[in-house]
């Protein structure tokens, strides 16, 4: 392709002619961990990809099943999306077909193409995870990736696993962080943008206490009155209790969860959605009047847990310096039926979690 406009074109090389104002672009490409590289999609794309997608809903409308748009495949979605695409019903069949939608940019792109073609974008010890994804998209054909955000005019109920950040502006003071909502908020918009409105939409992310209710409620509500909709979205929450490792997919198929909704309605079709979609029978459905309780649970939950394993640490480091055996003094206040369920130390906190999950809530609290 060849401009005269520099200012104008992004991402390209410039090379040395004869015409000082030639310049070459270079097809964009995202790179999956393994090294592989994918081309990025151009607009022409987007109308044959919407066409593919148009015909495989069709088909599942026709085999009567649920469409359920997945946005964001990182390593929740893309497990979840899979979860939700095995679902069968009380005689044995699929009951919902997934399209797990990711942004197209070159650090993410990699995870459409392959999941299309049965590769689990996350790597995990538990090997169920390999085989579930491949199952769905490539023997049962109930799940599919794309990067079309139309799709969502398709769908009977949406997930949502974007991110939710907290920024902290200085190394080791939380209260001068911030929650970090672009992508949330972003998401948000399109879905409002483009849902038909009795389409369910379920925020899965762990966010700070309110946000369902008082930030992305709104964005809804907005985008539905620029398209003079004049429903009142339907939007739940329930949070993630993912645990990477060797029960992966038990941690969100066979685990406990939270669920609440923005009014009735929402309450009711996600505690539905959850009861088809989740083991609830051997772990029960826990269902809240109001999203800032359910997103309030997953803050106290986690920041419990960091709060029980830093104070461990510091008692860890104490033991090491003066020649204490903490497991020996751990074990006698164990003794102590009150205190029967302490746990060892460890090697501190980490992870993604919960180093930022009580920077959410302190700033919930803030603002």
């Amino acid at each position: 392709m060849i401009r005269n406009d520099k200012d104008e074109i992004p991402f390209l090389d410039w090379i040395g002619s004869k015409n000082e104002n030639m310049i070459v672009s270079k097809p964009e490409t995202s790179l999956s961990p393994s090294g592989e590289s994918f081309p990025l999609p151009v607009k022409a794309d987007y109308n044959n990809e919407l066409k593919r997608l148009e015909e495989l809903v069709h088909q599942a409308r026709e085999a009567r099943k649920e469409i359920v748009v997945v946005m964001g495949l990182g390593f929740v979605g893309a497990v979840m999306a899979a979860i939700v695409a095995d679902t069968k019903d009380a005689g044995g069949k699929n009951s919902k077909f997934v399209i797990g939608c990711q942004r197209p940019s070159p650090r993410s792109f990699w995870k459409i193409p392959l999941i299309n073609r049965g590769e689990a974008p996350v790597k995990a010890e538990d090997p169920e995870v390999d085989i579930l994804i491949k199952r769905c998209v490539l023997d049962d054909k109930t799940l599919v990736a794309t990067y079309n955000s139309d799709v969502l005019q398709f769908a009977d109920c949406v997930v949502v696993d974007v991110q939710c950040d907290f920024a902290k502006k200085e190394l080791g003071n939380m209260k001068s962080g911030e929650a970090d909502m672009a992508a949330l908020e972003d998401t948000m918009r399109t879905i409002g943008e483009k849902i038909h409105p009795n389409c369910l939409v379920l925020i899965e992310t762990t966010v700070a206490p309110g946000t369902t209710e008082f930030v992305a409620w709104p964005i809804l509500k907005k985008e539905f009155g620029k398209r003079q909709v004049s429903d009142l979205p339907l939007l739940a929450h329930s949070f993630e209790r993912v645990m990477p490792g060797k029960q992966y997919v038990a941690s969100i198929r066979d685990f406990w969860r939270v669920c609440s909704g923005c009014e009735p309605i929402a309450r009711a079709r996600v505690e539905k959605f959850l009861h088809e979609v989740l083991n609830t029978k051997d772990f029960p459905l826990t269902v809240m009047d109001r999203p800032i309780e359910s997103e309030t649970t997953k803050i106290v939950e986690n920041s419990y847990r960091a709060t029980i394993l830093a104070y461990l640490n510091e008692w860890s480091l104490f033991a090491e310096r003066n020649g204490v055996d903490l497991i020996k003094v751990i074990n006698a206040i164990k003794m102590r039926p009150t205190h029967s369920n302490m746990i060892f130390p460890g090697p501190g906190i980490g992870g993604y979690c919960l180093p930022k999950d009580g920077g959410l809530g302190y700033w919930a609290i803030k603002y």
